[in-house]
């Protein structure tokens, strides 16, 4: 599809929050504007201050903003007054998908008005690749291969469970659902940007009693490690249990 940048009547805005990604935003605006969809969308990339040249490669391929303040959730919530379409995919800078992600993403929504947002599994793709054959199949292990495992465990098993949880490098959600729940709420140290919205979806279902959040097990995007360590795991888990009722507070203010 021969993407312009100016669309009309967009039925999905794709926004890429950025800061100092020119490492990475080519190749993750290559993969959106490279959809086999007819359907219209708009790529939106948002802008922190950057000071490298993250502007001058985003400005090829997509629409640029910039935010008054620097932060994930600062930036996001900021662009949402000029996004034209009923229908929001986040995406991080360093996440790729694949070829008929927005279509698919866009048939979901629109076959069922029960769902208000979902996520793809996510894999980590900038480490160390192996791959060799048994007979005839081929596999591939990465570094990342136990990390990987274990997130698609978490995930898997929180959404059979009925409590779902949005990853933070792609999540698709309706606009109007967005602005009910409150948009992205900061959390402290900004750690579980994506779990607390997560949570006010599922509050805001409680409380209206219809709407569903889904984990798409049938789908994936590829999303960098980069930031990945044990380390700050044990931070974002530990914070949580500290402060519980802080983000239960985020939560409730829906």
């Amino acid at each position: 599809m021969n993407l312009q940048i100016e669309i009309e009547n967009p039925k999905i805005s794709v926004i890429i929050p950025t800061y100092n990604e020119e490492e990475n935003i080519k190749r993750t605006l290559l993969a959106i504007k490279n959809q086999q969809t007819e359907i219209p969308y708009e790529i939106i990339v948002i802008d922190g201050g950057s000071t490298d040249n993250t502007l001058k490669i985003a400005k090829n391929y997509a629409k640029v903003y910039d935010s008054p303040k620097k932060g994930k959730v600062n930036q996001l919530n900021y662009i949402i007054q000029y996004l034209q379409s009923d229908l929001f995919l986040f995406l991080d800078a360093d996440t790729l998908i694949d070829p008929s992600f927005i279509q698919k993403i866009y048939t979901l929504f629109d076959s069922d008005e029960h769902l208000f947002a979902c996520s793809a599994r996510y894999k980590y793709y900038d480490r160390r690749i192996v791959s060799f054959k048994i007979g005839s199949l081929k596999l591939t292990i990465t570094d990342y291969f136990f990390q990987n495992f274990l997130s698609h465990a978490w995930y898997f098993f929180k959404d059979l469970f009925g409590y779902p949880e949005l990853s933070g490098c792609n999540i698709a959600i309706r606009k109007n659902i967005f602005l009910k729940v409150g948009k992205f709420k900061q959390p402290p140290n900004s750690l579980g940007i994506d779990r607390v919205l997560s949570d006010s979806i599922l509050y805001y279902i409680k409380k209206i009693r219809k709407g569903k959040v889904k984990t798409l097990n049938f789908l994936s995007v590829l999303t960098s490690g980069r930031h990945l360590s044990v380390e700050r795991s044990l931070k974002r888990i530990n914070q949580y249990v500290r402060e519980k009722e802080t983000y239960r507070q985020l939560v409730k203010s829906t």
